[in-house]
């Protein structure tokens, strides 16, 4: 393949991805990312006023990546493919996952989470499972299995519950584990409103959904 001679933001962003998909922070320097492009630094520094700031773009890169995993169909339930694609991407780029939640910037970190439960949301319009669920209910169901899933996620990225590393067995888990936490809610709290819950509540974001 011939040597490319416009480098693009793009070129030195998904570089840095790989990077710290293979060893986190680590190696990861403005020098390292032009020497593995083959230029100076200059060009790097074109797009990126320092290493914190190339840092910033390989996180928004990797909310990007944990959106495509998550919009994938996995089981053909909506609301559960969003938590088999997040524990998904979790295992398979484990050290970007750590990353994402190092609390090195924690203004990004919180407007990425912020974002990433909007875009779950739309994701989850109009879900039949939410019918008949008042605001309050929805609101307790989606933030609980948002903390289910990121505790899965977390042990699943640190090579935690050999059964977790195979796809099948995580699906099964994350249904069983969904449904659950959406019947008990419902069976406690009893009947919603009949109407169907608005999905823009106020809430603490956190990494799950």
């Amino acid at each position: 393949m011939p040597k490319k001679t416009h480098l693009t933001i793009d070129d030195f962003l998904e570089t840095a991805l790989d990077m710290v998909r293979e060893d986190g922070w680590k190696k990861l320097s403005i020098t390292a990312v032009a020497k593995r492009l083959g230029c100076s630094t200059m060009p790097v520094y074109t797009h990126f006023e320092n290493l914190e700031t190339l840092k910033d773009g390989v996180i928004k890169r990797g909310w990007e990546l944990v959106k495509a995993y998550e919009s994938k169909q996995y089981t053909g339930d909506a609301w559960v493919d969003q938590s088999v694609g997040y524990v998904f991407f979790a295992r398979d780029f484990p050290l970007l996952f750590s990353c994402m939640f190092d609390g090195r910037n924690l203004a990004l970190e919180r407007r990425m989470l912020e974002e990433h439960w909007e875009f779950i949301t739309g994701l989850v319009s109009g879900y039949p499972g939410f019918k008949c669920l008042s605001r309050e209910q929805c609101r307790l169901i989606r933030y609980s299995r948002a903390m289910f899933t990121q505790g899965v996620a977390t042990s699943v990225s640190k090579g935690v519950g050999k059964l977790l590393t195979d796809n099948d067995a995580i699906k099964k888990y994350m249904e069983e584990g969904s449904r659950a936490i959406l019947e008990g809610y419902q069976k406690v709290r009893g009947p919603g409103d009949g109407k169907m819950a608005l999905l823009d509540d106020e809430f603490q974001p956190i990494g799950g959904l």
